[in-house]
């Protein structure tokens, strides 16, 4: 919310700035904007679950299913046995949730928000109940219940222990527990401890609920690089800990201080709690199933039941049903599906997200394949990527691609990058979608990279621009051979600084950069750069700064003479290569800092206008005079052109269309 007031007051302030003119004088205005609907108009997606039940025993799931930057994330119940939502209620703030528990203590489930908001809802309450934000600019990412009912949190970016009694309804703020770590990424507590794990670095701390008092924990030296602890679950004297990106389980001996196993690769995320012997843990392998893990001889074997999905949660549920006798272990899953599983019948159930309510999925990316359509990303989305065709003006969806960052073309190819781990694929056109085989499997550009974001085609070479890992500085350029899969990784093009931005002209590569790393790290570079590379030599041409202060440079794109133009915070600027050097720059807008500049877009018409999309809305751009008038306003982001010649562009989950 206080990005979108940022952007307005920028839209309202431009109208003062000696680069932008009034439409009073300028050419009219031609073309009118069309309204092309929701790309993917309802995802359920809860990123995190949890699991308790009602005053009765009836066992139930949790859900906060994500919402957008126009409709808050919403509270959702699924009663297990009936396999129906029984509570729904749409917050009044916060869109994303990776924090919920259950306390047993006081039968109540509490969630946070990654925008800072707590709230709480008991069984049988009519209304979701709001405990505010407890500290101002921290987001709330883990949440885990105290026997005697106090709630713990970890936050970011303060990287805090936070903590809650709802008896006092008193919060209180117990600091950082690693210096430096800033994402308070998982918790397990019981009546004298709080276990800490903390990103972008794996690191653990466990603070003294009585004293106050926090000490670190190693990990096995082994994982002393690793990114984050993810997840843990007490289970009698061990912590099970999960860590990435290797996916291992640590068992960690409390009494002894000592690691007592290693388990290689499980899958994300949770491991269950004790089962009702006592004795054994649950857990999800990728190629193996769920499997069973015993705590006396520290060794799983394979349970027979395999799940399509990850867990979220975990629980020891009542089915009252005589193929679920005692007690069963349901799974949840951040689709809004829940999967149950009896391990005397071995008898297994399925809860599908048909009943919950979905909202529309926020847009991120825009690209245009070669037959001219147009390819919409979305954060997170697991319904996949949309897909509108010019021609009939109809939306489509190609399932399982994931969260789509960047997008290039080659030939009748359209390619494309993926968030997390920095994931590339191939998609030829004018065979049918199908995941896995069409586009095939990814190939991972690896070296810390996360978010392949800009591309540029060069001979046989597609380039690739991408960001690092959360806590990571230095991005790269990377050079991708589709058909062979073989990738060139050049991290560090430009030092402690990502590649954000590409344009290919002569031969060339021209690369803008933004001087920030991936989320959680506070960047070391002052100025953005501009660099050339050249392919047939694997060398740098030239570096220079094109703005000076700017901490971004992007949108490249290249005229009809050859020159680069590029966005750098305020400015356009005109780059030429026989001079190399800057030929043209105004800063037309106010300066507008951005992390990695992914919303902005610049199209290039003619020899005399241009289109951008920046601080919030769609320019026109007269190129001779460099001076700017709003064609629209309202949030506009991620501009492209068409192969219709039009303009697209989005505003939170919308398509829209500028048509000449």
């Amino acid at each position: 919310m206080r990005r979108l007031a940022l952007v307005a007051g920028l839209v309202a302030a431009l109208a003062l700035w000696p680069g932008v003119a009034t439409a009073d004088g300028q050419a009219p205005m031609t073309g009118a904007e069309e309204d092309l609907g929701h790309s993917i108009p309802a995802r359920v997606l809860s990123q995190e679950q949890s699991q308790g039940v009602d005053a009765e025993g009836r066992p139930q799931a949790y859900w906060v299913t994500a919402g957008n930057t126009e409709t808050p994330a919403m509270f959702q119940v699924t009663d297990i046995r009936s396999r129906q939502v029984v509570f729904r209620e749409r917050l009044p703030a916060g869109i994303n949730s990776w924090a919920s528990t259950f306390s047993a203590a006081d039968g109540t489930v509490y969630f946070g928000m990654t925008e800072g908001q707590l709230y709480r809802w008991k069984p049988g309450d009519a209304k979701v109940t709001s405990l505010g934000v407890p500290y101002q600019g921290e987001g709330i990412w883990r949440l885990a219940a105290a026997p005697d009912g106090t709630v713990y949190g970890g936050t970011y970016p303060g990287g805090l222990l936070i903590s809650y009694d709802p008896s006092s309804g008193r919060f209180t703020n117990h600091g950082q527990l690693v210096p430096g770590e800033t994402y308070g990424r998982s918790l397990a507590v019981d009546e004298k401890s709080v276990y800490f794990g903390t990103q972008p670095r794996a690191r653990m701390a466990r603070f003294d609920r009585a004293t106050g008092q926090a000490e670190q924990i190693a990990l096995p030296a082994e994982y002393a690089t690793h990114e984050v602890v993810y997840d843990m679950t007490l289970a009698g004297k061990y912590l099970l800990l999960r860590v990435q990106p290797s996916n291992d389980l640590l068992v960690y001996d409390r009494e002894s201080g000592t690691y007592a196993d290693i388990v290689k690769a499980i899958s994300g995320r949770q491991i269950s709690t004790l089962d009702p012997t006592g004795r054994y843990v649950y857990f999800r392998i990728s190629s193996e199933g769920v499997v069973r893990y015993d705590l006396t001889t520290l060794t799983w074997t394979k349970t027979g039941w395999g799940p399509n999905a990850f867990p979220g949660s975990w629980a020891w549920i009542d089915m009252a049903d005589p193929d679920f006798p005692g007690k069963s272990l349901a799974m949840t899953y951040y689709y809004g599906r829940i999967y149950v599983w009896n391990p005397e019948t071995r008898k297994s159930a399925y809860v599908g997200e048909a009943d919950l309510e979905g909202t529309p999925n926020p847009l991120q990316s825009l690209g245009r394949a070669p037959d001219g359509a147009i390819h919409v990303g979305a954060f997170l989305s697991p319904p996949g990527m949309a897909r509108f065709d010019p021609a009939t003006g109809s939306t489509g969806l190609l399932a399982s691609a994931g969260q789509v960052e960047g997008f290039g073309t080659y030939g009748r190819h359209l390619v494309y990058g993926r968030y997390p781990d920095g994931q590339l694929l191939d998609y030829d056109i004018d065979r049918p979608w199908a995941y896995g085989t069409n586009p095939g499997p990814a190939v991972t550009i690896g070296r810390e990279q996360d978010r392949p974001q800009a591309f540029a085609a060069v001979g046989d070479l597609m380039a690739v621009g991408s960001v690092p890992k959360s806590g990571r500085l230095g991005g790269a350029l990377t050079l991708w051979n589709p058909a062979t899969g073989a990738i060139d990784v050049r991290r560090d093009i430009v030092p402690a600084q990502s590649v954000v931005s590409l344009a290919a002209a002569d031969g060339l590569i021209y690369g803008g950069t933004s001087i920030n790393g991936g989320y959680g790290i506070e960047p070391t570079a002052t100025e953005a750069r501009l660099f050339v590379f050249d392919p047939a030599t694997g060398k740098v041409v030239r570096t220079i700064t094109p703005v000076p202060g700017a901490t971004s440079v992007n949108a490249l794109t290249v005229d009809a003479r050859g020159r680069i133009w590029g966005l750098a915070d305020g400015t356009v600027f005109a780059y030429d290569a026989r001079p190399g050097k800057v030929v043209k720059s105004r800063k037309i807008f106010p300066v507008q800092k951005t992390m990695y500049g992914q919303e902005r877009g610049l199209v290039l018409r003619d020899g005399r206008t241009a289109y951008a999309s920046i601080a919030g809305a769609l320019w026109r751009i007269d190129v001779p005079s460099m001076k700017a008038v709003k064609v629209v306003g309202g949030g506009v982001s991620h501009l492209i052109e068409g192969g219709d010649g039009n303009l697209y562009y989005t505003r939170s989950t919308k398509l829209y269309r500028w048509k000449f």
